[in-house]
């Protein structure tokens, strides 16, 4: 496929998934208003999460395993910046919805009628949030896919002329 297309796929993706965060925010907060249960596993997936995701990152940002010289790194820069900062964002969207839990947890005994407004929030946040950390998997081999192909590039360009036919 083409870049354009891959980047229209992603932005498709994105969009369906704030698109069910909004649906999730707007019907589904009765099945966490008073459900502390459900409250503790988002807590604990997107605790897990924020940690596989800053793992990720210093994957991601880890230079030293470039092979070659400068310019191998220096093309791929513009590709690792790009993942660097949609990990970035999934990294806020983690956080966002840690912190919608944490204020409302302060607040829903004190200020319960803006409580449920919190709880819309922080289920919508979530519910973007997971549906975007799908696309992790896929995040991790395309770092190693672009790492193995750097090496067999700096490797083919290092190679003697019997080696290359």
């Amino acid at each position: 496929m083409g870049v354009g297309v891959d980047r229209a796929l992603a932005l498709g993706y994105g969009i369906a998934a704030i698109a069910a965060g909004v649906v999730a925010a707007v019907f589904g907060q009765d099945l966490i208003h008073g459900n502390e249960a459900a409250q503790n596993v988002i807590v604990t997936v997107f605790s897990i999460l924020a940690g596989f995701l800053i793992a990720i990152m210093t994957l991601l940002g880890d230079q030293s395993v470039l092979p070659g010289s400068w310019r191998i790194a220096e093309a791929q820069k513009r590709a690792i910046k790009s993942k660097l900062t949609r990990q970035k964002w999934l990294f806020y969207c983690y956080l966002a919805t840690l912190s919608l839990i944490f204020v409302h947890t302060l607040l829903k005994v004190k200020y319960p009628c803006e409580s449920v407004w919190l709880e819309r929030l922080y289920f919508g946040f979530a519910t973007t949030s997971f549906i975007l950390s799908f696309k992790l998997p896929s995040t991790l081999m395309s770092v190693q896919t672009d790492r193995i192909d750097a090496v067999v590039g700096a490797r083919r360009a290092s190679a003697s002329k019997l080696d290359k036919n």
